[in-house]
């Protein structure tokens, strides 16, 4: 085996990701491979740089989080809040010069909603009329969803009831438009680049597996931008590896640091922390599994010291109380099981469970992680004697390991997609596709379909809290475990770079 020095190691980093000549090429580090280039099918954070730079909706997000028109010009909302009218914008054109129509939104939707396709986000629209009839196949005629292209430039939405935050929805990527045309015309393979084609300010150049992927800047985009004209996500997993290209000038931003490097990065002047709504958090699967006795979730979730875990990762985070976090609709800092070994082991007795037999736990193959569940390895083997194996899965597959395997404890994490708290808790509903925990409980639903409905903000409030009531102190179907701050390292070169709270950047901001 030839061992090269840390001087030569610098050197091959600095010419094997050498910046382009070009001030217009913003590269940056992507941690793991993309799950999907579908908007319909993406998932998870790895998709969110390339979801919102590649691609637009109806609405975005202000700066202060508030929704505005995007491909949308303006927005008419029914006296009874029940009726949407979008129109859209005349001057928005695809990719490939084709003008972007009504028609794109209402067979985007209705393809979200098409049971084959298996769409994990098909539930952001069952307060569409018939939309959930449709999606549990109770219905095959899609004239009787309340999704209609009344003609080119305007889409209307008919709800069965008020919902608070639909607006913020039609932000979300998975309720962007599709050019149906093309993918009937290629099949599975319409999100390859050459193929691909968008409405946001970049396409899909290239794509190299583990490599990098290449987006360069749309030729027919609708509004002004910055003067990047090539965007590129060198997939860089150790972040040791990625902390060296970007002090060599390999990439001008990067975020996901291990603990070690987070510790050594803090004090230099590159180094920005954003507001984040996000949770990391513990969940169980309660069907199926050893995880069905509720005396050991309970257990287990008095049985966790999550103070310690700021130290342990040297960074931003600060212990959860409720799933929801700070700054969104629901939060609570009262409710949440306190660390309390007494009343753990009182728990573990009642289940009857035999310590000696051993619990899986699953997360994502990625440093931080491993050392979380090491630490809650060690808690629970510590205060109750739990055997607690360890499962670590690649990224791009773990969603897919979740859906086909019965583990009882799930390391987990969850960013607001919109700002309310249903973007949380809706993760627990019975009839949503991101329920991997298999929960289900009438009030819990009941409470969900109540804040939906009530626009009035300290309503919904209250009605958050009582689900989290029972998704916590009654049921312990989630322990959270902490929240965070964005945390990324800038180049100076870069001007106007920003992460909002929901974690997205938008390279069309920036300059070079």
């Amino acid at each position: 085996m030839i061992k090269l020095s840390s001087a030569l190691i610098a050197i091959f980093l600095t010419f094997s990701f050498q910046p382009s000549s070009l001030a217009s090429t913003f590269k940056f580090r992507l941690m793991a491979e993309p799950t999907s280039f579908d908007w319909q099918q993406a998932s998870t954070s790895m998709e969110t740089p390339l979801m919102m730079n590649l691609m637009e909706g109806l609405t975005e997000v202000d700066t202060n989080l508030k929704p505005k028109p995007c491909l949308a010009e303006k927005m008419e909302i029914s006296k009874d809040q029940k009726i949407y009218t979008f129109t859209l914008r005349k001057n928005v054109r695809w990719s490939d010069g084709v003008v972007l129509k009504a028609s794109d939104f209402s067979e985007a939707w209705k393809r979200l909603l098409t049971p084959a396709n298996g769409a994990p986000y098909a539930y952001l629209l069952y307060d569409v009329v018939g939309a959930e009839e449709f999606n549990k196949k109770q219905t095959s005629d899609f004239s009787k969803v309340g999704i209609v292209a009344k003609d080119d430039h305007t889409l209307v939405i008919t709800l069965k009831q008020p919902v608070a935050y639909f607006p913020y929805l039609t932000g979300f990527w998975p309720l962007f438009p599709i050019r149906k045309d093309l993918i009937d015309l290629y099949g599975t393979q319409w999100t390859r680049p050459g193929k691909l084609v968008t409405v946001g300010p970049f396409v899909l150049e290239s794509y190299q597996m583990q490599t990098k992927i290449v987006m360069k800047a749309n030729p027919n985009y609708w509004r002004a931008r910055g003067n990047v004209t090539e965007a590129v996500a060198q997939i860089i997993k150790d972040s040791a590896t990625a902390l060296n290209v970007f002090k060599s000038g390999g990439i001008q931003m990067m975020q996901d640091f291990s603990p070690d490097d987070l510790k050594m990065v803090r004090p230099m002047p590159e180094f920005k922390t954003y507001p984040y709504l996000k949770t990391h958090y513990l969940a169980f699967r309660i069907k199926g599994s050893i995880a069905e006795n509720q005396d050991l979730r309970l257990a287990i979730a008095h049985a966790i010291d999550r103070k310690p875990i700021a130290n342990i990762l040297n960074g931003s985070q600060k212990p959860a109380t409720t799933f929801i976090p700070p700054r969104v609709v629901g939060y609570d800092a009262k409710i949440s099981l306190p660390f309390d070994v007494v009343k753990a082991k009182s728990y573990l007795q009642k289940s009857g469970f035999n310590p000696k037999t051993p619990i899986e736990m699953i997360a994502r193959n990625s440093e931080r992680p491993r050392i979380i569940t090491q630490y809650i390895q060690s808690e629970l083997k510590k205060n109750l004697g739990l055997d607690v194996q360890i499962q670590l899965v690649d990224p791009k597959v773990f969603r897919s390991q979740l859906t086909t395997q019965n583990v009882p404890l799930m390391l987990m994490v969850w960013a607001a997609d919109y700002p309310d708290g249903d973007s949380f808790l809706g993760l627990f509903e019975s009839n949503t596709g991101n329920n991997l925990t298999h929960f289900s409980n009438a009030k819990y639903d009941e409470d969900m379909k109540k804040a939906r409905e009530d626009w009035n903000t300290l309503k919904r409030d209250k009605l958050y809290k009582e689900a989290q009531e029972i998704i916590q102190l009654e049921q312990a179907v989630t322990v959270p475990l902490f929240y965070e701050e964005n945390e990324a390292l800038v180049s100076k070169s870069i001007k106007g770079f920003s992460i909002n709270p929901i974690g997205y950047f938008f390279i069309k901001d920036i300059t070079l």
